[in-house]
C-alpha cells in the first residue's frame, strides 16, 4: 500500500511548524526550475551573454539556472526530511534510482580524473533529471497540476512562436550553434532553443494529447492543442520524431476502433466531432500540402545536407583507436580530430556512439546501466502512455546527439510526462500521491 511511504517526508501542506515553510518553499522552487527549463533554452541563454553553451565565461555560467534552482528544491526536501530519512526513502522506495545516481557519481569521478572532460554534462544532462523525478514523486497533485499547466501554456505559445517563425521567415531568438549565430538553417528556435530538442518534446506532447493523460487540460482545448502542436513539427524538421509520432498515433487510433468495434462506448458528441473535424482537417492538409512550409520539410527526407551519411561515417570514428583506447576512453584531442577528419564538425549524431566513443566502453557501460535502471524506476510510476513516451523518447536519442550532449531535454521529459501523468485523475501516479496526502 501507499501508506508505506509514511517513513519519507510529508507532502507540501502536511508537515508540522517549520517543515510546512520548506515544503511550500521546496514546491514553489520546483515550479520555478521546470518553468526555467522551458523558458530559458541554451540560445537564449547565449544570446542574453550567459555563455551556457559557449566558449569562456565563468565555470558558473557552465550549469543551466534551472539546475540550480532544481537542486535548490532537492536540498531543501533534504533539510525538510533529514539527510538519513530522505536517503532510506530513496532506497526503499526508488532503488533503481540511487542505482543510478550512484552510476553517474562514478561516472563523472571517472570522466574527469581519467579522461579529463568536463562533469557539466553529467550534472545538468543526467542527474538533475532524476533530482526532478523524486522532487516530483513528493510533490502533491495539485503542485503537479499548477507545473502541468506552466508546461500546457509555454508548449502551445511555442508551437505558435515556431509555426510563425518558418511560415514568415524571422527569429524571436537567433539561432546559435557554438558560438555565433547561423542564418543557413531555416529550422525554428521558438522557445525550446535547438530544432531537435523542439521537435521531441512537441511530439512527445502531442502523443500524450492524444492518448492521454492531459495534465488536466479541458476536453474542449486537447483536440486544438495537438493540431497545434502536429502543425508546428514541420518548423523544427524532426523527421524521426514526426515519423514516430504518426506511426505511433495510427497504431493508437487502430486501436481504439478495434476496441469500439468490440463494444466500447463511445459518445455521440465525440462522433460528431470527428464527422465535423476530419474534412476540415483534410481541407487543411490537401491546401499546404505544397507550401514552402511543407516542401522545406519534406525536402529534409530527400536531401538532408549530409545528415545519414555523417550517421554512417561515425561508424568509422571506431578503427582510429585501439581497443585500449575505446575501452578507457580516447583523449578527447585526438577524438576531435578523429571527427573533423571525417566531417562530423556538428557532432556524433547518436547517443550511444558518441557515449561509447567519449567515455570509453567501460564508463559508457556506467551509463547505460544507470539509465535503463532509472528508466524502469520511471516506467513504475507511469501510465502505459507515459511508458510509450519513455519508449519514444529513448528511440529519439539513439539517431541523436541528445543525451551525450549537455542540455535539459531529459528535465524537460521527466517534467513532461511527470506533470501530465501525476495532474490527470485517475492515473497511478496521481491515486498514489493523493493516499499518501491523506496517510
Amino acid at each position: 500500500m501507499i501508506s508505506h511511504d509514511l517513513e519519507a517526508p510529508p507532502l507540501a501542506g502536511q508537515a508540522p511548524g517549520r517543515g510546512i515553510a520548506l515544503a511550500a518553499w521546496r514546491v514553489r522552487l520546483t515550479v520555478l526550475g521546470v518553468a526555467l527549463a522551458f523558458g530559458c533554452s541554451a540560445m537564449l541563454l547565449t544570446h542574453v551573454g550567459f555563455r551556457y553553451g559557449s566558449t569562456g565565461g565563468s565555470p558558473l555560467e557552465k550549469f543551466h539556472p534551472s539546475s540550480y534552482v532544481l537542486s535548490a528544491a532537492f536540498a531543501l526536501l533534504l533539510l525538510e526530511g533529514g539527510f538519513s530519512r530522505i536517503t532510506a526513502w530513496i532506497l526503499a522506495r526508488h532503488p533503481l534510482s540511487a542505482v543510478y545516481l550512484a552510476c553517474l557519481g562514478y561516472h563523472a569521478a571517472y570522466v574527469a580524473i581519467v579522461i579529463g572532460r568536463p562533469v557539466t554534462f553529467v550534472i545538468d544532462t543526467l542527474t538533475v533529471p532524476c533530482l526532478l523525478f523524486l522532487l516530483l514523486c513528493r510533490t502533491s497533485p495539485a503542485a503537479l497540476g499548477r507545473i502541468a499547466l506552466v508546461i500546457h501554456v509555454v508548449l502551445n505559445l511555442n508551437a505558435v512562436i515556431g509555426f510563425s517563425e518558418a511560415a514568415f521567415k524571422w527569429r524571436l531568438i537567433p539561432f546559435y550553434l557554438n558560438d555565433g549565430p547561423i542564418d543557413y538553417d531555416w529550422r525554428s528556435t521558438a522557445l525550446l532553443g535547438h530544432p531537435l530538442q523542439n521537435a521531441a518534446i512537441t511530439a512527445i506532447y502531442a502523443f500524450l494529447l492524444l492518448t492521454g493523460p492531459r495534465g488536466g487540460l479541458p476536453r474542449h482545448l486537447v483536440l486544438p492543442a495537438f493540431a497545434l502542436q502536429f502543425l508546428a513539427l514541420p518548423a523544427f524538421g524532426g523527421r524521426t520524431a514526426t515519423v514516430l509520432l504518426m506511426g505511433l498515433g495510427v497504431l493508437w487510433i487502430l486501436k481504439e476502433a478495434l476496441l469500439i468495434a468490440f463494444g466500447k462506448g463511445f459518445p455521440l458528441r465525440k462522433l460528431l466531432w470527428l464527422c465535423l473535424c476530419i474534412p476540415v482537417l483534410a481541407a487543411f492538409l490537401w491546401s499546404v500540402s505544397d507550401s514552402a512550409y511543407v516542401v522545406a520539410f519534406l525536402d529534409r527526407f530527400v536531401d538532408d545536407d549530409g545528415s545519414a551519411e555523417a550517421r554512417v561515417r561515425m561508424l568509422g570514428l571506431f578503427a582510429n583507436f585501439s581497443w585500449e583506447e575505446l575501452v578507457l576512453g580516447p583523449k578527447p584531442a585526438d577524438l576531435d580530430a578523429a571527427g573533423l577528419r571525417a566531417g562530423l564538425e556538428y557532432g556524433i549524431e547518436s547517443f550511444v556512439i558518441a557515449m561509447l566513443l567519449q567515455n570509453g566502453i567501460f564508463a559508457a557501460s556506467l551509463v547505460f546501466a544507470g539509465l535503463a535502471a532509472f528508466s524502469v524506476d520511471l516506467g513504475r510510476v507511469l501510465s502505459r502512455p507515459g511508458i510509450m513516451a519513455l519508449v519514444f523518447f529513448l528511440s529519439l536519442n539513439v539517431s541523436s546527439t541528445g543525451l551525450s550532449s549537455k542540455g535539459v531535454t531529459f528535465t524537460l521529459f521527466v517534467a513532461l510526462v511527470m506533470a501530465l501523468d501525476g495532474s490527470e485523475r485517475g492515473t497511478w501516479l496521481n491515486r498514489r500521491l493523493r493516499e499518501t496526502m491523506t496517510a
